[in-house]
């Protein structure tokens, strides 16, 4: 039993792993084949010296540790776990045969978090050893995100410095030139407008990855006007004509109103335009044609691009998957719009797909919302 908990060493479990210290070899098999039957991961130790050198080895989820044993007893391992910033955090419940409270107290002040006396119940147990674990992996996972969320918030914060700094220096050299230096104001001016590109490029790509984030809460559809489905789409126009693209809208010109969440359909009609006029080459067409029927609002979009392969179509919404076509126009693609587009959909209620358009090239998506009664 100890030679088939050991070989566990450098497996995982879903459960969480259990480390296990006992001078006796018949408790660990005992609590070992509990644990192990409830799909914990078992780490065995027969003294002090080996549990120290095993979590240091491998950071397990929890110490089920004996008090009485030879050479180094309990409470010394477990301060020594707590002197130790990798192991400082670690539960540790103590298992002995003493239940008196000067036993119990010496335990906790020693850094444990929980006590059991023997012989033990199999249910209590495994009850808090459930307990403590989940708490443990709740405290990893929180601890991740936030070193996850600091990471992030510098990575912004120098991404963002660098423009910004070029920006107010081209700015401030501006606004210093006397007037016989034009020529060089404009050309200043156009460097400002390119810095700032770049930085709206990247903030594009970084609400991107939080919608993802976002993509677990609820929407609940409201009234929306059709206007600003409408203005959505004529948006797009001055991007398609700086890229020689000619964009046709056919609206209904008329009043009503669809239900749905109007910053999630902002956010699907943004990524379908942006990924047609993107993988479309100058001199094409981006028709995109407003419909009302009997129960909904159907926004068709259609283009000339190179569509989808076979196998573009098989992972078409997985999160960050690029396409097998480049942007046209040296656009940045993360591999995000289409997966947080279906994501906003599902969330609504609402239908979207997207495919290739039937006897002609390019792509074609339908976005469905339904009308209000």
């Amino acid at each position: 039993m100890i030679a088939e908990m050991s070989q566990s060493l450098g497996t995982s479990t879903a459960r969480g792993v259990v480390l296990v210290v006992d001078d006796q070899v018949k408790n660990i098999q005992i609590v070992g084949t509990i644990l192990t039957k409830e799909g914990y991961e078992v780490i065995p130790a027969t003294s002090g010296l080996q549990a120290l050198q095993r979590t240091a080895a491998r950071l397990p989820d929890l110490v089920l540790l004996d008090v009485v044993m030879p050479e180094m007893d309990g409470f010394e391992v477990c301060r020594r776990l707590r002197e130790h910033p990798d192991t400082a955090g670690l539960p540790v419940i103590f298992v002995s045969a003493a239940n008196d409270s000067e036993t119990i107290v010496r335990g906790l002040e020693a850094g444990g978090m929980d006590y059991i006396t023997k012989p033990f119940n199999k249910a209590e147990l495994l009850a808090r050893v459930r307990t403590h674990v989940d708490l443990q992996r709740a405290r990893e996972t929180t601890a991740r995100f936030l070193r996850e969320k600091e990471q992030l918030v510098s990575m912004v914060a120098h991404d963002l410095k660098n423009p910004l700094s070029a920006i107010r220096l081209s700015a401030q050299v501006a606004h210093e030139l006397p007037p016989e230096k034009a020529g060089r104001t404009t050309e200043l001016l156009e460097h400002i407008v390119e810095t700032c590109d770049r930085m709206l490029n990247f903030i594009d790509r970084f609400l991107s990855s939080r919608a993802l984030e976002k993509e677990s809460e609820a929407i609940i559809p409201t009234p929306l006007p059709l206007r600003e489905i409408e203005e959505a789409l004529k948006a797009w126009q001055a991007q398609a004509k700086k890229k020689g693209i000619t964009l046709t809208l056919e609206l209904p010109g008329r009043e009503a109103e669809v239900m749905g969440d109007a910053m999630a359909v902002r956010q699907i009609l943004d990524n379908l335009m942006s990924n047609a006029i993107k993988f479309s080459p100058p001199g094409t067409e981006v028709a995109v044609r407003l419909a009302l029927e009997e129960k909904a609002v159907v926004v068709t979009i259609e283009d000339e691009g190179p569509g989808f392969t076979e196998s573009d179509l098989a992972h078409l919404f997985e999160d960050y998957r690029r396409l097998t076509a480049r942007p046209t126009g040296d656009e940045p693609s993360t591999g995000l719009g289409l997966a947080i587009a279906k994501r906003a959909a599902d969330r609504m209620g609402t239908t979207l797909t997207i495919g290739n358009r039937e006897g002609h090239a390019g792509s074609r998506s339908r976005f469905e919302l339904p009308l209000l009664p």
